[in-house]
């Protein structure tokens, strides 16, 4: 594999990183695309919008931004190459880069790492959407070890490439391979010898994550459906079946303890699966609710998120709130074409498919704008943003990084 490797050290860090306030794994610090970050702004007149800090060029591709300690990473495409790209989070200066070729293939659209790379303190886990997983010095970008999924581990690479960000819990860095033979591996996150392996399925395109309340399990939500497994040695505890066209189960599942909600896309919609009995059953399954790409987020008894399909039909995509335990949908409003959301506190922030940045309230009783503007250009803008630090940050699908001061000082 022949690379080109880049770094920029010096007087580019920055102190006074708010602690937990950091954004390192897809979704934020528990996967669940939450940030409890007080101090958002939410009073955005027509001639008053948030400053733009810094704008940047990561290459092409679908893959979050993470951050921590002064620094953001992320990952793109460009001349046959992926990119890891880490920046200075406050100020956008480039700290290093590293480079390493990369099939795009068809099915790749215009190319580009699905997966989000994982922060764990002076490390950067990055998984292409080939199979080469790599572990950085977060400060420096420096190689301390590689792997790949498929020759290493006998990995199935799922049609649209591999997508999940790495789970880490303890010593161990957790990655879906899609192998027949350990569908699901555990590394050791300092040399990335292998600590087990388990499963066949296939892999789909969510990201592995920690129980809710149990500090011993783990869920994924694999080609089949919803798997929980424990993190000690992989063994499957249960399982639910969520078969979809395309085996594209994609949204991040939300774990409410003794249900778990998980939805998908291709006219298969959502299920809450009560986990309590001594087989998961669903306590009910809707259309209402079908979420193609990362799904929403909750607040309390509620859920919201981007119902709709990709394409053609787009353009009738909306954001609903759902009731979580009986499956209503509350309301619904459209204008968001196929976007993306996280929730900051109680205002759901939200990247429309072509660049707009909406703030709408959290409220199950009825849909409440707060404030929308432009920040990017382009289409097809399937990734959501990212909060840290009273800063967003949020890419579209040609590699433009921009940088937006939404909290107060």
């Amino acid at each position: 594999m022949r690379t080109s490797h880049y770094f920029f050290l010096g007087s580019l860090l920055f102190s006074g990183t708010l602690a937990g306030a950091d954004w390192p794994f897809f979704g934020g610090l528990n996967r669940d695309g939450i940030s409890l970050e007080p101090g958002l702004v939410v009073d955005w007149s027509d001639d008053r919008e948030p400053a733009r800090l810094w704008k940047a060029k990561i290459g092409k591709g679908y893959s979050s931004v993470v951050t921590g300690g002064g620094l953001a990473y992320a990952v793109g495409y460009a001349d046959g190459k992926n990119i890891v790209t880490c920046l200075n989070a406050k100020t956008g200066t480039l700290i290093w880069k590293y480079k390493y070729a990369c099939d795009k293939a068809a099915k790749y659209f215009d190319g580009g790492s699905r997966g989000t790379p994982a922060l764990d303190g002076d490390i950067l886990y990055s998984l292409s959407h080939e199979g080469a997983l790599f572990a950085f010095d977060a400060n420096s970008g420096r190689v301390k070890w590689a792997k790949h999924l498929i020759k290493d581990f006998n990995g199935r690479r799922p049609t649209w490439g591999f997508s999940g960000c790495p789970l880490i819990v303890g010593n161990s860095l957790i990655v879906e391979t899609g192998s027949a033979k350990g569908s699901l591996v555990s590394l050791d996150k300092k040399n990335g010898n292998l600590l087990w392996r388990s499963g066949s399925s296939e892999a789909a395109y969510s990201s592995p994550m920690l129980r809710s309340g149990n500090s011993g399990q783990g869920l994924i939500f694999d080609r089949e459906g919803l798997k929980g497994f424990n993190l000690s040695d992989g063994k499957v505890l249960f399982r639910y079946d969520h078969n979809t066209r395309y085996g594209v189960n994609a949204a991040q599942p939300v774990d409410l303890g003794s249900h778990v909600l998980i939805s998908s896309g291709y006219a298969k919609g959502a299920a809450l699966v009560d986990l309590r009995g001594p087989k998961p059953a669903s306590k009910w399954e809707s259309e209402e609710l079908a979420c193609q790409m990362s799904g929403g987020v909750r607040k309390g008894d509620h859920y919201y998120a981007i119902h709709g399909q990709v394409g053609g039909r787009s353009r009738h995509a909306t954001l609903r709130c759902l009731e979580i335990m009986s499956g209503k949908v509350l309301w619904e409003k459209g204008g968001f074409g196929m976007g993306t959301l996280i929730r900051v506190g109680s205002v759901l922030v939200i990247l429309t498919d072509q660049g707009e940045l909406a703030l709408v309230a959290a409220d199950p009783a009825r849909f409440k704008p707060l404030a929308r503007f432009r920040v990017l250009g382009g289409t097809d803008i399937w990734t959501p943003p990212s909060y840290s630090n009273g800063l967003l940050y949020c890419r579209n699908k040609d590699g433009d990084l921009v940088c937006l001061k939404l909290g107060v000082d």
